[in-house]
């Protein structure tokens, strides 16, 4: 760093990790005021409307997930960042950590008087470090940031913005492997070296392919490398106690000296090959293990998420002794399944499955992500669909992460440059409000009208609905860390669940096919018969239909990929 530089101390960004809720905001006043038709049986037991609104009850409390005895992240939305393609300061076409500090006002404005911002709580950056490629997965120097990007102040003035929004920040940290041309390996390739081991060499080729049946054992003139992704990306061989002090301590450097909140592990399960076997093996397991204690012993607020794709049971093997959290792709597999059959028996299979695997609320639910076709393309461009997968995700137990841009549904299907295009700021072509110069990659042709400017003020856009649904989720005990009941909806299509705090339940309920649904009804036996219950609808229409005798449903018909989200509260 340069004399004089800012610091962020792991202090300080301990303290910022767990301002829990500092930057939530309220909900919009729209839901705030908006009278609920009500209907409760009397002592006679007739049925009786009455109107009620949250105005007219009682403040909920909302104590942290720290209060409960969770951890921080239990109370973020996270979202993730591609900083290439999110804002460009500098009008090189080029997406950078000035760019991104400049658009943090609309991921969270720190106010929590204000409804305009999105009012996500978590940020994840996709690799920041110096890289060859425009990706940044094969990574040169461990301890540079990307010069595309900016330099190691730049991240600094980001974190201190960021934490004074209420905003924790994770980095990735590539550690299967390296670039091929990082200058460790290029000093591997000398048999004579110290570093002839920091790499996986063979003299012949194995002749073991890899887990999808890829090339893994390369070429190198009379030695063969191992590299499980690509030949531009060598394995590095984790089972030397020096690549791990080196990968400790590169650690241990941005948490200590830069003060970033913790690490999203690329390709956790695949850092110790045994043989052929090359996956999840029980020493992967065990130098994790051995990670997280020392990230711990450093920062015991460190977050250390990791990528592991695999089914739940693998997945959630590696909780608690390995990861302190991990993205559940079962899970979310099994939403685009339920979505593309219409119906809900995968999701919830899926659901529950989660729920029983993970110590409570430590798997993180997603729609898409960087190696996946976008959410929008998936649901073919359909904006019902779109609103249907964003209830699910920000009213489901777990951490919920988003890709940036899902929220105004930008479209895009691989190659992966064409699902990680500039974000859109505004639908005008080329530069969709990215930058003043040509773009690094050409925009998304959906940006006419999947952008930030044509939705922000829009009440029924797709950004207004993830902007009020986080917010609903931050000021929501049930949503962030309360227990879930999946609940018998009486129809394939139809997927109702329950979330339950000691003052408010949230019941979400979701029409996956495209056809009207009338023949369904909830059981709702958790809402205590004895106790009024004023519903709030949170998505849906201004009126709802509150029955406690069973069944319950909220309308009489969900129409096609309807989703429905009401609160229940005492009235006191």
């Amino acid at each position: 760093m340069k004399p004089g530089s800012p610091k962020t101390t792991p202090q300080r960004r301990r303290r910022a990790s767990l301002l829990l809720l500092a930057s939530v905001s309220v909900l919009a006043v729209a839901c705030a005021t908006r009278e609920v038709e009500t209907t409760s049986p009397p002592a006679t037991g007739t049925e009786v409307t009455t109107t009620a609104s949250l105005t007219s009850l009682p403040p909920l409390e909302t104590p942290s997930a720290v209060d409960a005895g969770l951890q921080w992240w239990n109370d973020r939305v996270f979202y993730e960042v591609f900083v290439r393609s999110f804002s460009d300061s500098d009008g090189d076409g080029i997406g950078d950590l000035a760019g991104l500090a400049e658009r943090l006002d609309y991921l969270n404005d720190g106010d929590p008087s204000t409804t305009t911002a999105l009012a996500v709580t978590g940020i994840w950056l996709m690799p920041i470090f110096e890289s060859p490629s425009y990706h940044g997965y094969d990574v040169v120097d461990y301890r540079a940031i990307e010069s595309d990007y900016g330099s190691i102040e730049d991240l600094e003035a980001l974190l201190a913005a960021a934490h004074d929004r209420g905003i924790a920040v994770i980095i990735d940290l590539v550690i299967n492997h390296s670039s091929i041309q990082h200058p460790w390996f290029i000093e591997s390739r000398d048999q004579t070296t110290d570093r002839v081991d920091w790499y996986l060499w063979q003299p012949e080729d194995p002749g073991w392919p890899g887990p999808w049946g890829q090339e893994v054992w390369h070429s190198d003139e009379e030695a063969y490398y191992y590299g499980i992704f690509w030949e531009g990306m060598p394995d590095l061989n984790l089972t030397n106690d020096a690549v791990t002090a080196e990968m400790h301590d590169i650690a241990r450097f941005w948490l200590d000296e830069i003060g970033v909140d913790g690490y999203r592990l690329d390709a956790a399960r695949h850092l110790i090959e045994d043989g052929p076997i090359q996956t999840d093996t029980p020493q992967t397991h065990a130098w994790l293990a051995d990670f997280r204690t020392e990230m711990h012993a450093l920062a015991p607020d460190t977050l250390i998420l990791g990528e592991v794709w695999s089914d739940t049971e693998m997945i959630s093997s590696y909780l608690p002794d390995s990861l302190d959290l991990a993205f559940e792709f079962a899970l979310s597999e099994a939403f685009l399944d339920a979505m593309t059959r219409w119906q809900a028996e995968p999701l919830v299979e899926a659901q529950q499955a989660a729920l029983d695997a993970y110590p409570a609320g430590q798997f993180a639910p997603f729609l898409t992500n960087h190696d996946m076709d976008r959410i929008m393309s998936q649901l073919g461009g359909t904006p019902e669909r779109a609103r249907l997968a964003a209830t699910w995700l920000l009213t489901a137990p777990g951490i919920p992460f988003m890709y940036y841009g899902e929220e105004i549904g930008m479209e895009g299907e691989k190659p992966d440059e064409d699902i990680r295009t500039p974000m859109a700021w505004t639908g005008e072509p080329p530069s969709v409000g990215f930058t003043d110069a040509i773009p690094w990659q050409a925009p998304d042709l959906s940006s006419e009208d999947a952008n930030v400017a044509d939705q922000m003020g829009d009440a029924d856009s797709l950004l207004s609905l993830y902007r009020d649904l986080i917010h609903f989720r931050n000021e929501s005990p049930a949503l962030r860390f309360g227990e879930t009941i999946v609940l018998d909806a009486g129809h394939p299509s139809v997927y109702a669940a329950l979330r339950v705090g000691d003052a408010e339940q949230v019941l979400t309920v979701l029409n996956l096919s495209g056809r009207p649904v009338s023949d369904y009804s909830i059981d709702l036996s958790s809402l205590s018969p004895e106790d009024t219950r004023v519903p709030t609808v949170v998505v849906g229409s201004d009126s709802i239909e509150l029955v406690v005798e069973e069944p319950y449903r909220p309308y009489p018909t969900l129409k096609p990929f309807d989703a429905v989200v009401v609160q229940f509260r005492s009235q006191g």
